[in-house]
């Protein structure tokens, strides 16, 4: 008499073990799904999660076939078994919980469900395959990196919710993320050159930016974390900022229309104007006929073109504010009958005062930053700010430290993150 093997299915497989060693295939007759070891007749009821001295934490998963999708749904259960495999029962009165209580423990659960993952073709997770996927670390910080900046943004939400995260925790998070910032600003400021080559170098190819000069830089840098601008240029709140806006009124070409580099929205609109912190603010040399007194200092043609240009570019956006759509970055019209436009405020942003006149006894020094006083305490329609300040300003605002005096100096000084 021929006698006939019946497959065992009450085995568990070790969640730890390799999971290439096993696969899920439909039946024979299509109507269920089992669990195989490739190439052998073994076959698997479940898992073991966990397997601890006393006690084993296992699922058991049965498969029942959809009629909608014609896949099969996993329906897993969960038990804490001794190791005979019998059912650990409690005192009725108390809740049998069924935790992960590290992250080893959550590690391998996920495992499972990657491998679950793996057979999307013969069952179905629902709504968790198209939400989710079961990835290495790296490889979702690789899948992030490459992500428009709103899906990043969403991504980020998402994350805060289902981690509940606290509001010291996030804050941690943003200061650390600031931090980074003000470190590469640093690094700019002073063109640092490492083995790759100087800062505002190394920058530019990151970013790829196509450009020529430092100022394209400055514009890219300011204008990724224009946070900076918002909380240094001015007392008032400014709510948005609007990247190379059009300030005039084009010719009959199209031509001419003069741009601005930064747009501040708020009540008000404020203009900011970015040269670079290599401009010169001053002429190298007192010289005899260069247009200075005996108490000031000549100030560079880069300096006062910049002026010209920001002044005029204040009278083209007074005079035509309301001439064509203004459009934030994104091409969405601006409501201009709540954010006004009224004797517009000019925020210009050249040099690195510390290191072209430091503030010390030297003579020259001394006459140029009071020449450089006295010119901003009387100029009413334009605030001017170095590129130093700004940096000096932003690390105040990050950093619970105060910078030491004359950082510029010290070949040593670092930001540590």
């Amino acid at each position: 008499m021929l006698k006939i093997s019946v497959p065992n299915f009450d085995n568990y497989f070790n969640i730890s073990d390799d999971f290439s060693k096993i696969e899920i295939k439909e039946n024979f007759e299509k109507n269920n799904c089992f669990i195989q070891e490739i190439g052998t007749t073994k076959f698997y009821k479940g898992f073991i999660l966990l397997d601890n001295p006393k006690v084993k934490t296992i699922c058991e998963i049965q498969f029942y076939k959809s009629k909608v999708l014609n896949k099969y749904i996993p329906r897993p259960t969960f038990k804490k078994v001794d190791k005979e495999n019998s059912v650990v029962v409690r005192d009725s009165k108390k809740d049998l919980i069924i935790g992960f209580n590290d992250s080893t423990e959550a590690e391998l659960f996920w495992r499972l469900i990657g491998f679950l993952n793996q057979f999307r073709e013969t069952i179905d997770l629902g709504e968790f395959s198209k939400s989710y996927k079961v990835i290495h670390k790296e490889g979702y910080f690789i899948e992030f990196g490459t992500k428009p900046e709103k899906e990043k943004v969403s991504d980020l939400i998402e994350l805060v919710k289902a981690s509940n995260i606290s509001d010291k925790s996030l804050k941690e998070i943003f200061q650390n993320n600031r931090r980074k910032i003000i470190k590469t600003f640093y690094k700019l400021l002073v063109n640092e050159v490492s083995e790759k080559g100087s800062a505002i170098e190394i920058y530019r190819k990151f970013y790829n930016i196509k450009e020529d000069g430092e100022e394209a830089i400055w514009h890219h840098f300011l204008k990724e974390h224009d946070w900076l601008l918002g909380l240094n240029v001015d007392i008032k709140f400014i709510r948005d900022f609007i990247h190379q806006v059009d300030l005039g009124i084009a010719d009959s070409k199209g031509k001419g229309s003069p741009k601005g580099d930064v747009l501040g929205v708020s009540d008000y609109t404020i203009l900011i104007e970015l040269k670079t912190s290599s401009t010169p603010i001053f002429k190298l040399e007192k010289k005899q006929g260069d247009g200075s007194r005996a108490n000031t200092w000549a100030f560079t043609p880069e300096f006062i073109n910049g002026i010209s240009q920001c002044l005029g570019q204040k009278v083209d956006w007074d005079k035509h504010p309301l001439d064509k759509p203004l459009l934030d970055n994104e091409n969405r019209i601006v409501n201009q009958n709540e954010t006004k436009t009224l004797d517009t405020k000019t925020v210009f942003i050249i040099g690195n005062r510390n290191k072209e006149f430091p503030h010390n006894s030297d003579p020259h020094c001394i006459l140029k930053s009071e020449t450089f006083e006295r010119f901003r305490r009387n100029s009413r329609n334009i605030d001017v700010i170095t590129f130093d300040e700004l940096f000096e300003r932003a690390y105040h605002i990050v950093f619970e430290e105060k910078i030491e005096k004359e950082w510029w100096k010290n070949s040593n000084f670092k930001i540590e993150i």
